[in-house]
């Protein structure tokens, strides 16, 4: 069983990297709410077993759900032939992390919403509020968007 909390612990790190850097997806806030309550409903199952009990298929499959949404959204991502689509926006806010994400709150694109968040990589940093930036969105290859590109100023 120790085996299996092994896996989950190490997928859950896995997940929430993979949901934030590669193929980052738009919405990701709402969506890693969505995604921690999954894991922590699928780590409940898996560590509130009991330790003399064997491995079953629902221990197995709870500690390889947060492997298989990792796969999930890289999959996401790398099968996207869709065309990316530019929004030009202007920055509201930043956050910037010593341990945690990079984040940009720029004006939202879409309609019924202010502003968006958007999770960057290292070498995206340091926006400053009111400078211009273009957004390019793909749709996704199994329909989550998510952010294929962010460049300053407007294109």
């Amino acid at each position: 069983m120790k085996i299996l909390h092994v896996v989950f612990l190490s997928g859950t790190v896995g997940l929430f990297y993979c949901a934030l850097r590669p193929y980052p997806p738009i919405s990701a806030d709402s969506l890693l709410v969505a995604l921690f309550a999954i894991c922590l409903t699928a780590g409940g199952i898996l560590f509130t077993a009991d330790g003399d009990e064997g491995v079953t298929t629902k221990y197995l499959l709870a500690s390889l759900l947060p492997w298989l949404l990792a796969a999930l959204f890289l999959a996401n991502g790398a099968l996207d032939d869709s065309n990316e689509i530019r929004y030009q926006t202007v920055v509201v806010d930043s956050h910037y992390g010593r341990w945690t994400h990079d984040e940009v709150v720029v004006r939202s694109w879409r309609s019924g919403r202010t502003n968006e968040s958007l999770y960057l990589s290292p070498i995206q940093r340091f926006f400053h509020h009111g400078e211009p930036i273009t957004v390019g969105v793909k749709s996704g290859a199994l329909g989550i968007s998510w952010i294929s590109s962010i460049s300053r100023g407007f294109e």
